[in-house]
């Protein structure tokens, strides 16, 4: 879990198609933000706290896109 490129690629393209002032658009922006803190880190705590954030995120994320459907 340290290569986000293709993720934030799609996170951007979503927030895009959404607009930033929607639930989807805000949960990619947080995602976003949560993935480059994760990749610029080192401290091992913080990695954890970060990596349990961005796994509620996307969950959180993927029912507001599934509610779409």
């Amino acid at each position: 879990m340290t290569d986000f490129t293709e993720t934030r690629s799609k996170l951007k393209k979503l927030a895009m198609a959404h607009g930033a002032e929607t639930a989807i658009g805000r949960a990619c922006h947080n995602l976003l933000e949560q993935t480059e803190n994760y990749a610029k880190t080192t401290d091992f705590d913080q990695r954890v706290q970060l990596k349990a954030n961005i796994n509620r995120e996307m969950a959180r994320l993927d029912d507001l896109v599934s509610q779409l459907h």
